[in-house]
């Protein structure tokens, strides 16, 4: 996939998850906002019930309450005075005489709740009648005495339960001078709040003479009260955007491993292809000598040929061998054949095989082994093609002559065989790579160093498989050091 398309995928993904997640956040909110007015609405309904519910303990009904503000006086004459009470009932008394009047009742309250003729009233002897009703009610008690504290605790707490509000709450009864008239003990620290953030609701709004108390409500932790109701919502939500921007992540990511993996492939099949053209150009040319009848007449000539062709394809052998290698690998098909035997013998011998090699680069191979337990139970075969992996990858990346040190030591349940090289280093990114199938250090041009990226691969594999480890040390320009850690006795199942 070209990069411009893989640019456009991801661009317009990211705009389709960041629109999913916005639309999300607009309706999460949306959703808060209409649960903190539903709590509202249910704040307001229990304070409602709470003045309901005392004003019918103390008697103050709704024809009580509203006799004062319904009552109609009339003087149509001179003689006589109509009252109308407002609820069809009329009465025609005689006014008394202006030297009747009982000088010590005032006509002040009537006339502040809206009694219409309140002056007539005290002329015509009602007055008293009505003044005894109201003092009778107690309406000029002080709220203190009206309010029972403790009732009044309970049925705050019954109202808000009612309404299935349980948060935290603080109350008290304000006066129209916001001066508190009733406040618990608990809700001292809360003044403030209650006078300038509480719900509130006038008691006794029938009272029609009376001077107005408010009952507060506040809740010091109301929107995390509100949040915790919408826990289930939000947590659904939550899930939702992660996985969400998990699967987009994922995506973007195997995406671009995809697309290594295609670069990776296709320096494999590169390499592969340089690897065996010159094999079989060398087999080709060698058997078009031999086809030649001057050369025939040469005994060394075509054993020369016969050699060289012997070589190459005992070289196309072991590059087969390497492929195959890493498809049982991948397909879980390798078994191990375990034997117990001399890790040190092992190294020796690839080294006897390779040192030809190193010697005609003018490089040279030295051991160190001071492990005194090295003998191991594995698969000897395996295990060689581990030592020989690591020894050839230490001569190819070198730069110059070749010095590669073998060293072995003890540990607790095994041995410990270090590869150590002077050669071009690996760096840190490189380092977390190197293992992965078909992935190679680039040292500048793609066939300057031989090799598929199976090698390492193929190391870590064979080492896992006999219960070890490896681990790598490496320094650009100054070199790497390879170490396998190997137990002496494999207790994984082959």
């Amino acid at each position: 996939m070209k990069n411009k398309y893989i640019k456009w995928l991801i661009v317009s993904s990211a705009f389709a998850v960041v629109g999913l997640i916005a639309i999300q956040v607009y309706w999460i909110s949306n959703a808060f906002t209409l649960r903190e007015q539903e709590f509202s609405d249910d704040v307001h309904a229990a304070l409602q019930r709470v003045t309901q519910e005392l004003e019918q303990r103390e008697g103050i009904g709704k024809d009580n309450g509203t006799a004062l503000s319904s009552l109609s006086i009339s003087a149509p004459d001179k003689e006589n005075l109509v009252i109308d009470y407002g609820d069809g009932e009329v009465s025609v008394v005689q006014p008394m005489e202006l030297g009747n009047l009982n000088d010590s009742v005032s006509v002040d309250p009537l006339a502040q709740a809206g009694v219409k003729d309140a002056g007539i009233l005290s002329q015509s002897g009602i007055l008293d009648d009505i003044m005894g009703g109201l003092l009778e009610l107690d309406i000029y008690t002080s709220v203190i005495d009206r309010i029972d504290t403790l009732v009044l605790d309970t049925l705050v707490r019954n109202a808000l339960m009612s309404q299935g509000i349980r948060a935290e709450y603080d109350y008290g009864v304000l006066n129209k001078l916001q001066q508190p008239e009733i406040l618990p003990a608990f809700s001292h620290g809360a003044l403030e709040q209650l006078q300038k953030e509480g719900y509130r609701i006038q008691l006794f709004p029938n009272d029609p003479i009376a001077d107005p108390n408010f009952l507060c409500l506040w809740f010091p932790r109301e929107r995390q009260y509100v949040l915790s109701t919408m826990g289930m919502m939000l947590a659904t939500s939550a899930a939702l955007m992660l996985v969400i921007m998990l699967l987009f992540s994922f995506s973007i990511n195997a995406i671009y491993r995809q697309k290594k993996l295609d670069s990776i492939k296709n320096d494999f099949i590169n390499n592969m292809t340089h690897e065996l053209k010159t094999p079989i150009a060398t087999i080709s040319l060698a058997c078009e000598a031999l086809s030649d009848p001057d050369m025939r007449t040469s005994e060394k000539a075509t054993e020369n040929y016969v050699g060289m062709i012997r070589d190459e394809n005992r070289r196309l052998g072991i590059l087969v061998e390497n492929v195959l290698r890493t498809s049982i690998f991948e397909h879980g098909q390798m078994r191990l054949k375990q034997q117990r035997f001399d890790i040190h013998d092992c190294i020796l011998q690839v080294i006897a095989n390779i040192e030809i090699q190193v010697n005609s680069k003018g490089g040279e191979i030295e051991t160190n082994f001071e492990a005194s337990h090295s003998i191991v139970l594995g698969d000897v075969l395996h295990i060689t093609n581990v030592v020989y992996n690591l020894i050839d990858n230490a001569i190819k990346y070198s730069d110059g002559a070749p010095r590669v040190s073998i060293e072995t030591r003890d540990e607790e349940h095994g041995i410990a065989i270090a590869f150590k090289d002077q050669g071009i280093g690996i760096s840190k990114e490189n380092q977390r790579k190197i293992f992965d199938k078909l992935y190679r250090v680039p040292t500048g041009n793609i066939h300057n160093v031989k090799g598929f990226g199976l090698g390492l691969s193929y190391v870590k594999g064979v080492v896992e498989m006999h219960g070890g480890t490896v681990d790598v040390y490496s320094e650009i320009k100054k070199g790497s050091t390879f170490t396998i850690h190997i137990p002496h006795s494999n207790e994984k199942e082959n």
